[in-house]
């Protein structure tokens, strides 16, 4: 029972997204060989759905969806925004301009609100959508998880690290500053740019600090099956009208890759290290029963499954498969939702809003 006074106080939102996620990446969802114990027990302390799904199997239009409560036929995005095609964009573009979004709700009812993380829907230079506090980088894609351009409020700088672990920093950085007295609640938007799953960014061994926990790892988690005949005959296909001059391109390459996929694996254990560090800053903070904490991610991703590599779109051919479109759902309230709990309903990235 939630009594009167609990509904009208305002608690703060902590939305955690990655990039590029199915669900059984996490051990939670079933996975024995991927290293997620700060996620696995976010599971335990609230809500896991087992059926989440993603409203289109590219990033921008899942975010708009997310950020606006809209389908893609309806906000119009549907396919992701090609940030190397910047430079003819209107100054401070903003795909989802003429939309109400969920900051812009949540600050006209005194909520602070916060992007810390990648946004990929417009100019990222500025803020947008009513985001007051603005963390991010230029791009939509990532090439590289080390030496990233940061945008900070305005400002820009190389991190020399990880951007993982920047986007991390940051979002302690803004829970610690929070006054739960004085201050009012927030609505913070984290959004990773892992563990991504493209190359160049996961070619070769991984660098990062959770690598070693893969080097031998078998990854039967992973398919292990032929190609899609249907993306060789596109291959072959493109490579005849060129004239020859077409490479193998990563969606025929990645596949069965060891090295990729233990790349991919340590980044999302990077992930989890990162959201470790989040909830321990709620809960050093005193913020735990204050905050609803959702993590997902905006779309799933095929990692050899039914012989395709990606997602949506961005595979050969394009595909609808379950892997591509099924997300991790996981929602946390203390005192509010119960402790491991597991719901089969079916849902949609549209309902989070």
């Amino acid at each position: 029972v939630v009594t009167m006074n609990t509904r009208q106080k305002k608690f703060n939102v902590l939305f955690i997204m990655t990039d590029n996620q199915p669900a059984d990446m996490l051990g939670c969802y079933g996975n024995n060989e991927i290293y997620t114990p700060h996620l696995d027990r976010l599971a335990e302390q609230g809500m896991k759905f087992q059926n989440a799904f993603c409203p289109n199997g590219m990033c921008s239009p899942c975010r708009a969806s997310v950020l606006t409560g809209l389908m893609p036929s309806q906000h119009g995005i549907h396919t992701w925004l090609d940030d190397r095609l910047m430079d003819q964009w209107p100054d401070h573009w903003n795909a989802i301009e003429e939309f109400i979004t969920l900051p812009q709700i949540l600050q006209s009812q005194g909520y602070k609100t916060a992007l810390i993380g990648k946004y990929h829907l417009g100019m990222p230079f500025q803020s947008q959508n009513s985001f007051e506090h603005w963390v991010t980088f230029p791009h939509g894609h990532t090439v590289n998880f080390w030496h990233n351009t940061i945008i900070e409020n305005g400002q820009q700088y190389v991190y020399p690290g990880h951007s993982v672990d920047c986007f991390t920093e940051k979002a302690v950085e803004y829970i610690q500053a929070h006054d739960p007295v004085d201050d009012p609640p927030f609505f913070l938007f984290l959004t990773y740019n892992a563990p991504y799953g493209h190359k160049p960014a996961i070619e070769g061994p991984a660098r990062n600090r959770f690598a070693h926990l893969y080097e031998n790892c078998p990854m039967e988690t992973i398919p292990r099956v032929a190609l899609s005949q249907e993306a060789i005959l596109r291959y072959d296909l493109k490579k005849d009208q060129s004239g020859g001059g077409i490479e193998y391109s990563a969606e025929l390459t990645t596949p069965n890759d060891l090295i990729a996929l233990r790349n991919y694996y340590s980044q999302m254990s990077m992930i989890d290290d990162g959201v470790g560090q989040v909830l321990a800053a709620l809960q050093q903070c005193g913020l735990d029963e204050d905050t609803l904490v959702i993590f997902t991610t905006d779309h799933g991703f095929s990692l050899g499954h039914n012989g395709f590599w990606g997602h949506g779109q961005a595979t050969w051919p394009s595909n609808t498969h379950r892997t591509a479109f099924s997300i991790p759902l996981l929602v946390r309230h203390t005192n509010h939702i119960s402790p491991s709990q597991s719901s089969q309903l079916m849902v949609n990235s549209v309902d989070l809003f």
